[in-house]
């Protein structure tokens, strides 16, 4: 019989993060993160979608939402930086993203059992999109890149 997954989103961090082997001194603080990005990701995710209609009496009147799917790109880099952070944090290490077609490198295992939980597939065509996004930016502000580490 199988142990039921919990529903506690830090419960589900703590045993997804001891399944990655990180090294024990540095899971409480790998978990703080990623507990933190995924309940902001979730918040903000959740609250963009509402918005309050004017009424006679409401003084702090919001403009309705557009129609049509909301854009979750910042929300989504938001997230795809703090799983950076905490492979470079447990691991010492920048993430390798597998090519497409090649089998599933450790850190693309981690990241895709989080970003299910969060209703983010296709793993790897987010990763690889980041990390080009990541390299740009950190290009025009002046730094080197090279093969994703900053010179």
């Amino acid at each position: 019989m199988a142990i039921a997954s919990p529903k506690n989103i830090r419960l589900e961090m703590r045993r997804h993060i001891a399944g990655t082997n990180m090294p024990f001194t540095k899971r409480r603080k790998i978990e703080d993160l990623l507990v933190r990005a995924v309940r902001y990701f979730r918040i903000m995710r959740s609250s963009r979608h509402k918005s309050s209609f004017p009424r006679p009496g409401n003084l702090l009147v919001r403009l309705p939402l557009a129609r049509g799917r909301q854009d979750e790109t910042l929300l989504r880099a938001y997230i795809f930086s703090a799983l950076f952070r905490a492979w470079m944090i447990g691991f010492d290490q920048y993430p390798k993203i597998n090519n497409k077609g090649y089998p599933a490198t450790n850190f693309v295992n981690f990241a895709d059992y989080v970003l299910k939980r969060i209703g983010i597939g296709k793993a790897e065509d987010h990763l690889e999109e980041f990390r080009s996004y990541r390299k740009k930016i950190l290009i025009a502000s002046g730094f080197k890149v090279v093969r994703g580490k900053v010179i």
